[in-house]
């Protein structure tokens, strides 16, 4: 039964997405120009030449963070090398550098909510057997602080999140974390301020034991979640991640992966 309602819930998600294309033609991901006839019937949401122009992350990268790093010799980068961490593992796609750049401006800030089902297709293609193997049950997204996601009018990490939830065929989470502070942009800070900006930020609902029975009797969650994955847009210190990471251990998951779209070089 719980099966079928999920899988109810995301034939209404692709029907409204068909609805929407209509209105709103698929852009590429990095030039942001429509795409051709024959992308969209091939469901590539990128121009051949323009793929070019991103950086995935290859080997070697980080055993724990999922940065890239400058040599093969190296296992951990600087940052995981400083810090105990909250997280498992962690595994990105994009190096955040070049195009890219402005196309998770656009995807933050401009109203480019379809780039999500790109970005959740390029997790499938990276990184579907890794998550397999560490049998994720619950996708977590970061959360906004209320006041600006009702600002901006959406959370473009829940929206990568839900469209991963719908090729991965496992539950999206939005209402397991809350923001509780309403943070300076990280952007804007070294390395010892995004701590300090980050921390107490984020909390479980207050009854989150009857909260998470809601969610198992509303067949949102499976009973006894031990593995989640937490996604998020952009990695560079990974301060926001372990913030809510930290939380979620404290909730009762045993175990907090960690996928973002983008990330920075850990050398």
């Amino acid at each position: 039964m719980k099966k079928r309602q999920h899988r109810l819930k995301f034939e209404t998600v692709s029907v409204l997405d068909n609805f929407l294309e209509c209105i709103f033609p698929p852009r590429c991901f990095v030039c942001d120009r429509l795409l051709e006839t024959a992308d969209i019937r091939r469901q590539r949401n990128v121009h051949a030449a323009c793929r070019k122009k991103l950086y995935p992350v290859v080997q070697p990268y980080c055993y724990h963070c999922g940065s890239p790093l400058a040599d093969t010799e190296t296992e951990y980068c600087q940052n995981c090398r400083k810090h105990r961490s909250f997280v498992a593992e962690g595994r990105s796609l994009f190096v955040y550098r070049g195009a890219v750049q402005k196309s998770m401006y656009r995807f933050k800030y401009a109203n480019r909510r379809r780039y999500a089902r790109f970005l959740a297709e390029e997790a499938m293609q990276r990184w579907e057997n890794w998550m397999r193997e560490k049998r994720i049950e619950a996708i977590v997204p970061v959360p906004m602080y209320l006041k600006k996601e009702r600002y901006r009018g959406y959370n473009q990490a829940a929206l990568f999140g839900r469209a991963l939830s719908e090729k991965m065929d496992i539950p999206c989470i939005p209402r397991l974390m809350i923001r509780v502070k309403d943070t300076r942009p990280q952007k804007e800070l070294n390395g010892r301020e995004r701590e300090n900006n980050v921390k107490n930020a984020f909390q479980s609902p207050d009854n989150v034991v009857k909260y998470k029975r809601i969610l198992i009797a509303a067949g949102e969650i499976p009973e006894g979640i031990r593995s989640v994955i937490l996604v998020d847009d952009i990695y560079t210190t990974g301060s926001t991640v372990e913030a809510v990471a930290e939380r979620l251990k404290e909730a009762g998951a045993e175990q907090v992966y960690v996928l973002t779209a983008c990330i920075g070089r850990g050398f």
